[in-house]
């Protein structure tokens, strides 16, 4: 029996039929028309690298800019953590980047919102073997404002680690930049101040200043120009006021200390007895070793406290720091094992550093030295820099 073909009934397409393929969007798609367009108008910037711009989405709320980098693919604490440091990545190949604030505190809700840590991102060594920070830091114009991508970084990055300060103190060394190195000192996130400091030198007191200046020719040499507020009082109560600075591709510590005890662990194998002001200059980690043949300069300040009757200007302090070897950095970050150290009681004028009202120190507390130096073998001469 043969069954003629009948045609089909002009119904329509039923009410439960799937949609026709051509019909059909992305994903994407189900978002609001109006979600969709604010998306688009504001989709990231062209500097960007596309593994970040394919997931990054900005939205503006009220006077705030928001990036979430995390759309419907991004399901996972991985997926999460590859985003972020993707933006952050691309934050650093154009450091003046407008919307960095932004993006920043995107990430940081974000990481949090997912149970990760955005600090230890911002410190993780993963952008070819080192942080976002230390990226920053190197890619950083040599003009630029304290309101930078390296402050940006840091104010939400803190605490930080040993590690992480250690590649900051890299990243300055490697820059020469003792201008940033100084500022980065004077930020509670890299070097806070100790409880007793804290207490002692309050808001009011400024800051320690170290200028360097480097001395033309082919010798090393250099000048560190040095300002200590509160100087008596700090070397009394902390038993030790600690300068750092950038030098001739090196990095520097000079500390003024009062010896603890017969076994100071910040001067090893000294033979002072405890209660000794010294003077030690020192390197520090990332620093290649070096001959060096330096003079440390305290003159009388013109703000001196008066006297009465007016005494006769006194003799202009010098030490000698220096020594007939090389001298190199700590095998171990945080210990100074080889340093030069002089003992103020070594010149008379030096030793009145101790005493109140000594004519040495300025009106408001403050010392003022010198520190002369030249990278080369001592050869016995009187003049460091001539």
């Amino acid at each position: 029996m043969v069954i003629e073909k009948l045609p089909l009934p002009d119904e329509g397409t039923p009410t439960d039929a799937p949609p026709a393929y051509d019909a059909l969007e992305p994903a994407a798609s189900s978002t609001s028309p109006q979600l969709r367009s604010q998306v688009e108008k504001n989709a990231p910037p062209p500097s960007l690298s596309a593994q970040a711009a394919a997931a990054s989405r900005q939205i503006t709320k009220g006077n705030r800019t928001w990036w979430f980098a995390f759309g419907p693919s991004a399901r996972t604490t991985r997926e999460i953590k590859a985003t972020v440091l993707a933006l952050v990545r691309d934050l650093v190949k154009q450091p003046d980047l407008s919307g960095a604030p932004s993006i920043l505190h995107s990430c940081a809700e974000a990481c949090h919102a997912h149970g990760l840590s955005f600090p230890a991102l911002l410190q993780e060594p993963a952008m070819e073997g080192h942080s976002p920070i230390y990226w920053a830091v190197i890619k950083r114009a040599a003009d630029a404002d304290g309101q930078d991508l390296v402050a940006a970084l840091l104010a939400l990055a803190a605490p930080l680690s040993e590690d992480s300060l250690s590649e900051i103190r890299l990243a300055c060394l490697q820059n020469s930049d003792n201008t940033l190195f100084q500022r980065l000192r004077r930020s509670p996130a890299v070097a806070p101040l100790t409880g007793t400091d804290e207490l002692l030198l309050g808001a009011s007191v400024p800051p320690d200043a170290v200028d360097v200046q480097d001395v033309p020719g082919d010798e090393g040499a250099f000048v560190v120009h040095i300002r200590i507020p509160v100087f008596q009082r700090r070397m009394r109560v902390s038993g030790e006021v600690n300068m750092e600075f950038i030098a001739r591709g090196r990095l520097w510590a000079l500390s003024f200390l009062v010896l603890a005890s017969s076994h100071d662990v910040r001067v090893p194998h000294q033979r002072h007895p405890p209660g000794t002001w010294l003077v030690a200059l020192a390197l520090l980690e990332h620093s290649p070793p070096t001959w060096i043949d330096s003079r440390l300069i305290i003159e009388e300040p013109a703000d001196a406290p008066p006297a009465h009757p007016k005494p006769r200007p006194k003799p202009t302090i010098s030490l000698r720091l220096t020594r007939p070897a090389q001298l190199t950095a700590p095998a171990y970050r945080g210990r100074r094992n080889d340093a030069i150290v002089v003992s103020l009681g070594d010149s008379l004028m030096a030793n009145s550093l101790q005493y109140n009202g000594s004519s040495y120190l300025g009106a408001d507390e403050c010392l003022h030295a010198r520190l002369e130096a030249r990278l080369a073998k001592p050869d016995g001469a009187e003049c460091i820099i001539c």
